[in-house]
C-alpha cells in the first residue's frame, strides 16, 4: 500500500504533541496554545460533540489527530484523523469482539481461523477504522501456538463480511497511516465513473511507479483493477473464495477436477480469480491445495479449456516493470532478483505473496505484515538438481515421481522439496543443495 505518511515521520510526530487538554466538563475544548487550525477544531467539535479528555497531535504530511474518550467508551482511546484542510478522514477505535456486525462475525466463523478445532484463538478486542468515502474495516487478531512458536494474524474484514487482507506478525500497532482514505483521480476516476463499479465501495488505492491499483467491493466480491502508469486500464481481477464457488461457471469447476493437479491429490479448491484483461482476453486462475496445504495454480479460459501457462496480463508500468508494491518490497525484489517483473500480489495464510517473473521462471516471494521477507520458492526440473542432491536421493532409495521439484529459500536456509517413491510408497523429501536430507515425510 502506498505510504502516505512514512512510518518514521509518524513516530517522530507522535513524540511531539502540540497541545492537550483534559476537561470532562468541556468536551471538544479547543487545545491550549491554539496550535491546531480553527477549522479542524470546529470540525472535530461538530462531529464529536461528546468527546472528552481530548489531546491533539501533529502528524506528517499535514495531518492532525485527536485522541479522546466518550461516555460509551470511557476507558478506550478513539483517534480521529483530520487533513490540513480540515477534512475528517478516519476514526479508529476498539470494540469488544461480541459487538462486531453480524456479517463480520459470520464471515469470521466461516473462515479457516474461526472453525471449531482450528487452534486459532481470537482476541477480545477488535480494531475499527471508519474512513471517509472508503470501506470501514474491522481488524480481528487471532493467535495460534504451534511447535513452541506463537503466530499472530490480523484479519481485515469489511462491514459486509468480506475478508480483504490477512497479515501475519503485524506487530502490536496497526500502521493507520496506510489506511487513510483515498479517492481515484484523473482518467481513473472517469473510467470508474463510467463502469459498473461506479457505486462500489473502495477498500484501497495503491500508487507506485508501476501504476495504480484500485481495490473495491462489488456484488459481495473483492475486485482489484490495475491501471498503467499512464492511467490506462490493464486488467480487472475478481476473487472468488471457496465459499463462493457456486458463483463460478460449472465449466471452470469441471476443468479443475479434470486437471492433472487434481488427479495428483490437489483436490481442494482454495479459490478462483477471474481476470478480464486488455492484452490476453479473459481467463481463470484456479488455486488448488492438497491435504498437506501445498498449493498449485492452474489456468483455464472462459470455456473451461485448461491453459499450458499463465496468460500475460500486462502490468502497471506500461511494459517496463510490474504492478504496484510498497517501496521496501520493491527494493528487496530489485536487489535479490534483479530484472524481475512483478506479476501479481495477494494475501494468503497471513502472508503477502508476490509473484514475479525472473530469469525465465515464475517465482513466489513471501512477506509478513511488517514487509519482512519470509521466503521464496519456484519450480525446477529434476535434471537441474545439483549432483549431490540426485546422488543422495539414489543412495537412499528414492525415485522422483515426476520431472519437477520445488526450490525454497528462506532466511534460515535453502532446500529442495521432491516428491518421490520408495518401497512402493509416496514420500516428500526435503534436501539441501549439499545432498543432506533434512526431512522425509510419507504421503499417507
Amino acid at each position: 500500500m502506498k505510504k502516505l505518511l512514512p512510518l518514521c515521520a509518524l513516530l517522530t510526530g507522535m513524540c511531539c504533541t502540540l497541545a492537550s487538554c483534559s476537561n470532562d466538563d468541556q468536551p471538544g475544548i479547543h487545545p491550549e496554545g491554539g496550535n491546531v487550525p480553527e477549522t479542524i477544531v470546529e470540525q472535530f467539535n461538530s462531529q464529536f460533540p461528546d468527546a472528552k479528555n481530548v489531546t491533539w497531535e501533529s502528524q506528517a504530511d499535514g495531518y492532525y489527530t485527536a485522541h479522546f474518550t466518550t461516555d460509551d467508551n470511557p476507558q478506550g482511546d478513539n483517534t480521529a484523523w483530520f487533513s490540513g484542510y480540515g477534512h475528517w478522514d478516519m476514526t479508529n477505535y476498539d470494540i469488544p469482539f461480541r459487538a462486531i456486525p453480524q456479517a463480520v462475525k459470520e464471515a469470521f466463523e466461516a473462515s479457516d481461523y474461526g472453525q471449531s478445532g482450528s487452534g486459532w484463538h481470537v482476541d477480545d478486542e477488535v480494531e475499527v477504522m471508519e474512513r471517509n468515502g472508503n470501506e470501514t474495516l474491522y481488524v480481528i487478531e487471532v493467535q495460534k501456538r504451534e511447535n513452541g512458536r506463537e503466530t499472530e494474524i490480523d484479519l481485515y474484514f469489511t462491514a459486509s463480511g468480506i475478508l480483504v487482507k490477512e497479515l501475519a506478525d503485524g506487530g502490536d500497532h496497526i500502521r493507520y497511516e496506510d489506511y487513510l482514505p483515498q479517492q481515484p483521480a484523473g482518467s481513473i476516476s472517469s473510467w470508474l465513473e463510467n463502469s459498473k463499479y461506479k457505486d462500489a465501495g473502495i477498500v484501497d488505492i495503491e500508487q507506485e511507479d508501476g501504476g495504480t491499483e484500485v481495490e473495491l467491493i462489488y456484488n459481495g466480491q473483492k475486485v482489484e483493477i490495475l491501471f498503467s502508469r499512464s492511467q490506462q486500464w490493464v486488467y480487472t481481477k475478481t476473487e472468488y473464495k471457496r465459499r463462493d464457488q457456486h458463483l463460478v461457471p460449472e465449466a471452470i469447476l469441471s476443468a479443475a477436477q479434470a486437471s492433472q493437479a487434481w488427479q495428483n491429490g490437489y483436490d481442494r479448491l482454495e479459490g478462483i480469480d477471474f481476470y478480464e484483461t486488455s492484452q490476453s482476453g479473459n481467463f481463470y486462475c484456479i488455486e488448488l491445495e492438497n491435504r498437506f496445504d501445498d498449493d498449485v495454480k492452474i489456468y483455464a479460459d472462459e470455456n473451461g479449456n485448461l491453459l499450458d501457462q499463465r496468460p500475460d496480463t500486462g502490468n502497471g508500468n506500461d511494459g517496463q516493470g510490474g504492478i504496484p508494491v510498497e517501496d521496501d518490497i520493491k527494493t528487496f525484489i530489485e536487489t535479490n532478483y534483479p530484472g524481475a517483473v512483478i506479476l501479481e500480489k495477494d494475501y494468503d495464510h497471513g502472508m503477502l505473496e508476490v509473484e514475479i517473473r525472473h530469469e525465465g521462471r515464475e517465482k513466489e516471494v513471501r512477506f509478513n505484515g511488517r514487509n519482512e521477507w519470509l521466503g521464496s520458492e519456484w519450480d525446477v526440473r529434476i535434471g537441474e538438481l545439483p549432483e549431490a542432491v540426485r546422488q543422495a536421493l539414489s543412495d537412499n532409495g528414492y525415485r522422483p515421481d515426476d520431472d519437477e521439484a520445488t526450490y525454497t529459500e528462506t532466511p534460515d536456509g535453502v532446500w529442495y522439496e521432491i516428491e518421490a517413491y520408495k518401497d512402493r510408497r509416496e514420500w516428500t523429501v526435503y534436501i539441501n543443495p549439499d545432498g543432506i536430507i533434512l526431512d522425509e515425510r510419507r504421503d499417507d
